[in-house]
């Protein structure tokens, strides 16, 4: 007979659940201890680690601030009179460009100087185009290969920088090349500001620019001949410059040839002479002084070497052309261009080192508990075996 209860009663039969979870141990525990604090410490180390380096890395570094406490920024390098060197990016053309400016106590500077009319360095200047070694070849030292070219600037590709005087003359101001041409010329051009001069008190200094170097102007299409004659591979055409004395040439070629006309019998007289044209290398210009003369000279001798002139009158006509004997020349002048003020990026209407005030101060090295020299000794790398 069965129990009441039986119905009711689960059947034992199937396989039992396994409950989930698990246990906590003390080996596990210890393990997850160990674990976090040895993350702790290594990320405090780490951290550690790098604040030192910073500290370092601003201990070596060299930052220029102004008498406010500006910061210009960190030196790229120095000059050779241990004047740090800061990259200024100039953002006031569409394009920008870099300029790297002397910082001194005083003053700011650059490779480049500035060139003004009169003896003051007043008004607005003109500066050399980039990479002109030919014009100024000698550093303020009187040094030959030490000018005053930024070939950083050349690098570029446009345009020139340099700081000239500021309106109050220190520390100085920054102006730009243009594509203008120096509206100045180059004979009444006084002095100029030459910021990396260093001298006490302003550094304007008086100078007479001048021509840099002659070569003789190629005078083969001078005299007019049927045929074309063009100027030879990188040489240009200076009609220009012909053009205006070329009334004075005629005038004085007529009284020469005139003069000489007298002595010849008239199968052999000169006929009237056309003046062609003159060529100069690339970069030079035709030499004004005396070129009536010569070039009157060298025509007239151009005629007379295809004329049958008789021996005998040749002494007289030299005679004659003496007084005219010369060479025509082209020489290179300083090529220079017209310059715009850089504009300070946060106020148009100042210049852009306006904002600053010498003197001017780099920082010191970060206090440290070991002032003393530190070596490394060496590892043998890279060294020469015995």
């Amino acid at each position: 007979m069965s129990s009441p209860n039986a119905a009711n009663r689960p059947h034992a039969t199937g396989p039992r659940k396994a409950q989930g979870g698990f246990v906590i141990t003390v080996e596990l525990l210890l393990l997850v201890t160990i674990l976090v604090l040895g993350s702790l410490v290594g990320i405090v180390a780490i951290r550690d680690a790098l604040v030192k380096r910073y500290v370092s890395q601003q201990a070596q570094k060299a930052i220029v601030v102004d008498a406010q406490g500006k910061v210009l920024g960190e030196a790229a390098d120095f000059d050779e009179h241990d004047a740090p060197r800061l990259f200024y990016i100039d953002r006031s053309q569409a394009r920008n460009y870099r300029t790297l400016i002397g910082i001194r106590d005083d003053r700011f500077t650059s490779r480049e100087p500035l060139y003004y009319a009169g003896n003051s360095c007043e008004g607005e200047p003109c500066i050399k185009r980039v990479s002109d070694e030919s014009s100024d070849n000698d550093g303020v030292d009187g040094i030959s290969g030490s000018g005053s070219v930024s070939y950083f600037n050349a690098l570029q590709g446009q345009p020139n920088y340099a700081v000239g005087q500021g309106a109050g003359g220190l520390p100085g101001a920054l102006y730009r090349e243009t594509a203008q041409s120096c509206p100045i010329a180059v004979a009444d051009i006084g002095s100029r500001w030459i910021s990396q001069k260093v001298v006490a008190g302003s550094p304007c200094e008086a100078i007479a620019l001048e021509a840099t170097g002659t070569e003789p102007a190629y005078s083969a299409c001078l005299v007019s001949v049927p045929e074309p004659c063009d100027c030879p591979a990188d040489y240009e055409d200076e009609g220009d410059v012909l053009d205006n004395y070329l009334p004075a040439i005629n005038d004085r070629m007529d009284s020469i040839r005139t003069g000489i006309n007298l002595l010849l019998p008239p199968g052999q007289r000169l006929d009237p002479v056309e003046v062609g044209s003159l060529c100069c290398p690339q970069a030079l210009s035709l030499q004004t002084e005396e070129l009536v003369d010569a070039a009157v000279f060298v025509a007239i001798n151009r005629v007379l070497a295809e004329s049958n002139v008789n021996d005998n009158v040749k002494p007289l006509i030299d005679e004659i052309l003496a007084p005219l004997q010369g060479e025509i020349l082209c020489e290179a002048f300083v090529q220079l261009q017209a310059t715009a003020p850089v504009a300070d990026p946060n106020d148009p209407t100042r210049n852009a080192l306006e904002a600053f005030a010498a003197p001017f101060r780099v920082n010191l090295p970060a206090a440290a508990g070991d002032s003393a020299w530190r070596t490394v000794a060496p590892t043998g790398e890279g060294s020469f075996a015995p």
